[in-house]
């Protein structure tokens, strides 16, 4: 009697288990689906951040060494001077130059470089050493965006009869902005001061100088070229697009304008 009414028991323990039912597995297998998709996304927006933060950091890594330039390059000229006639300071529409001392400044405006304008300064002789630049179709191209070449005459910033300024020797030329992979470039430079900004007992002169730096895609800046797109607009990239302006004033000691 008791092997009888064990059996039945065991039988009615085995009937009561059961699997999981269709639905069952299928909400399982969409909440994991929701999850990872969840995951991903936080793994994607991480990433844009990160690439974001990059290219800023690089930004203003570059602006430091810039600046860094320009300070000693101009306080150790001794004599500058802004006035057409010194053939010390070009600037245009493509880009401009700098002779100061032993070193001259060179630079193209990224829309010169995108364009390939042909007046843009360019170098005596193919150089891989030049600024990084991508045009449309996907072809690297290496150009001057700012470098640093040795001219202790000032003969880069002296025109020719035609008004014609000469290339840029590739020799022991420096392009300060080959700093990374987002191919910065310059948007804007200007250099400028004023009488009242001379001291007539030190001859000291007060010099401003202000710039545009960023990335070279002017599809993702907007037409004055001094801020990225805002979200929505057409060719916007807010992970890699930063355009910052910057400003710098030297006092150059026996400065004369």
């Amino acid at each position: 009697m008791n092997h009888e009414v064990n059996t039945a028991t065991r039988a009615q323990s085995i009937g009561s288990t059961r699997g999981f039912t269709i639905i069952e597995l299928m909400l399982a297998m969409t909440f994991i689906s929701i999850l990872l998709l969840a995951i991903a996304m936080t793994i994607v927006q991480i990433a844009n951040i990160y690439n974001k933060g990059m290219i800023v950091k690089e930004l203003n890594v570059t602006s430091r060494s810039i600046n860094d330039e320009l300070t000693a390059a101009v306080r150790s000229s001794g004599s500058f001077s802004l006035d057409a006639s010194a053939n010390r300071y070009v600037n245009n529409a493509w880009g401009g130059r700098l002779c100061v001392g032993q070193y001259s400044y060179i630079w193209n405006y990224g829309s010169a470089l995108a364009s390939v304008d042909t007046n843009r300064n360019q170098y005596s002789s193919p150089n891989s050493g030049g600024n990084i630049v991508r045009d449309p179709s996907g072809v690297i191209r290496y150009e001057i965006g700012l470098v640093k070449a040795p001219d202790s005459g000032g003969a880069y910033c002296a025109p020719d009869g035609t008004g014609r300024y000469p290339n840029i020797s590739p020799t022991n030329a420096v392009e300060l902005l080959k700093s990374g992979d987002h191919g910065l470039v310059l948007h804007g430079l200007t250099i400028s001061s004023s009488a009242t900004a001379k001291d007539p007992l030190s001859g000291q002169q007060l010099y401003s100088f202000s710039y545009i730096l960023g990335t070279g895609d002017l599809g993702a800046i907007n037409a004055t070229k001094t801020a990225c797109k805002a979200p929505g607009e057409a060719g916007a990239d807010l992970n890699y697009c930063a355009v910052q302006q910057f400003g710098l004033v030297l006092r150059v000691v026996s400065g004369v304008n």
